[in-house]
């Protein structure tokens, strides 16, 4: 199974809740912190070396900017996306065939938003850098709710699917 780098850290965060481990819930979420914070950092010293280098976009210098546009504001269909994606990532954990399609429907549900907050900060436009951390911060948070509540329920499918395999 190959999914986003930042999914077992949701996972695992998911796994504290569910077994009430308040040790593997704060690791995970410090581990979700410092990855997202370093993927924004990064995020941002790119972006200021292409500015620095005047290698922008016209379009983008002005203001054209409709995919930042896309994930600096977070509506009612950012959240059905990141429901979703948070399904596709419970479910995967117990599909052998899972594939990289998968991470990359779960990543692009946060490696963008994070990117674009440090883009957004590079290139001064403060409102669209909390836009971003707005979808980054409903999609982690949506991400871990379907794991919380998707665990115990399929904990309890392959319960009964191991009891109709005895007998």
């Amino acid at each position: 199974m190959v999914v986003g780098p930042e999914y077992g850290a949701v996972l695992s965060l998911a796994f504290g809740v569910t077994r009430r481990d308040l040790v593997r819930v704060r690791r995970s979420a410090g581990a979700l912190l410092v990855g997202f914070t370093l993927a924004v950092a990064g995020a941002l010293l790119l972006s200021l070396g292409v500015r620095w280098a005047a290698l922008e976009p016209e379009l983008y210098a002005l203001g054209v900017r409709p995919v930042s546009n896309l994930i600096d504001t977070p509506n009612w269909f950012s959240f059905i996306v990141a429901v979703l994606a948070g399904v596709v990532g419970v479910v995967s954990l117990t599909e052998a065939r899972s594939s990289t399609l998968i991470g990359v429907f779960i990543s692009v549900t946060t490696i963008p938003a994070a990117s674009d907050v440090g883009l957004s900060l590079a290139f001064g436009s403060g409102s669209e850098a909390w836009g971003s951390f707005l979808q980054l911060l409903l999609n982690v948070t949506v991400l871990a709710a379907v794991a919380i509540a998707g665990l115990p329920v399929q904990r309890l499918v392959w319960q009964r699917a191991v009891r109709r395999g005895r007998g």
